[in-house]
């Protein structure tokens, strides 16, 4: 009999990607959302498939959520209000609509007698208030003591909001293991990520421009959808994953931006330069997980490199996004 798995936010970036994942494995999928598949092509086969159900569902009413069969053996929580715009412009939504949505998602997997995982998507700016006021040590590991900023300060909701909602998630009693997601990029990512926004601009630029790059000399370590894909597959059921907090991420190489505008000019094929520009405010210096604790518990690796992972995505946002 198959596996049955609920993903919130299962339209998304990762959460779509999740969905293949869990088909191709042959568990049955039930994607709940705010809003319906976007028209890709390469969704064409997920959105068709016969083993999956969308429900456009309003995550803050939980009469909604309470009216899906609760017979799930894994229920994801992908679903989210974020991105810079949101939380420089609605802080208060930002904090009030994830805390609320996740004690919503909480609450209805309490009722699945049958739940073997309860997945949460917190971020690694947990980590945030631990860098810009002490000396956070990087790469990251889990145990690293988080510190919360000026809790007036817009740009803490987002933080807040994921902070609050782990602590939820441990003293649920629900089988859990939390995530924290870094610098995750690939196809269906959006355009607020910095990888799609360099590849946008190398993508309208012209023979001899140059390409405009902020805060060029701070560091990120990228990990492609892909092997955040296996990591997050690997943690199923998995009896020593349960009831911990796993960084999602790479920590095979950590490039600064130039060095990532670089790659992108390269994968194009064009001929451009690169202009340096002033340091995005807030941009943290560096940012880099480490994977130890994930290595030890799921074993997994990394497989697909910068270069072409750079590559895999510029062909993906050229066809899809770009053009549009």
């Amino acid at each position: 009999m198959s596996k049955k798995a609920l993903i919130s936010g299962g339209t998304g970036f990762i959460g779509s990607h999740v969905a293949e994942a869990l088909l191709q494995d042959h568990w049955k999928v039930h994607v709940i959302d705010k809003y319906g598949f976007k028209e890709y092509q390469d969704l064409d086969s997920l959105r068709n498939h016969k083993n999956i159900i969308f429900q456009e569902v309003d995550l803050n009413n939980f009469d909604e959520i309470t009216s899906i069969n609760n017979d799930f053996d894994c229920i994801f929580h992908f679903a989210a209000k974020l991105g810079v715009e949101d939380v420089s412009n609605e802080p208060y939504e930002v904090l009030k609509t994830n805390i609320s949505t996740t004690e919503n998602i909480i609450n209805y997997s309490l009722l699945n007698p049958d739940l073997d995982r309860f997945i949460f998507a917190s971020t690694s700016e947990v980590y945030s208030g631990t860098q810009k006021h002490f000396n956070l040590t990087i790469p990251t590991p889990e145990s690293e003591p988080l510190t919360i900023d000026s809790v007036s300060s817009p740009r803490s909701s987002y933080m807040l909001s994921k902070s609050i909602g782990e602590s939820l998630c441990h003293f649920s009693q629900l089988p859990v293991t939390i995530l924290r997601p870094f610098n995750i990029y690939g196809s269906r990512a959006g355009i607020r990520h910095v990888i799609p926004q360099l590849l946008e601009k190398v993508y309208k630029a012209k023979s001899g421009d140059l390409i405009e790059v902020f805060s060029p000399d701070h560091t990120r370590a990228f990990c492609h959808i892909e092997d955040a894909t296996t990591q997050i597959m690997s943690i199923l059921g998995n009896e020593n994953c349960k009831n911990e907090t796993l960084n999602l991420g790479n920590q095979t190489r950590e490039i600064t931006m130039y060095e990532l505008a670089k790659i992108c000019i390269e994968v194009s094929g064009k001929n451009l330069g690169i202009k340096k520009l002033e340091v995005t405010e807030g941009s943290p210096q560096r940012r880099a997980p480490s994977m130890e604790k994930s290595q030890d518990l799921i074993g997994c690796l990394p497989q697909v490199t910068l270069e072409d992972g750079i590559a895999r995505t510029y062909s993906w946002y050229s066809n899809n996004f770009f053009k549009k």
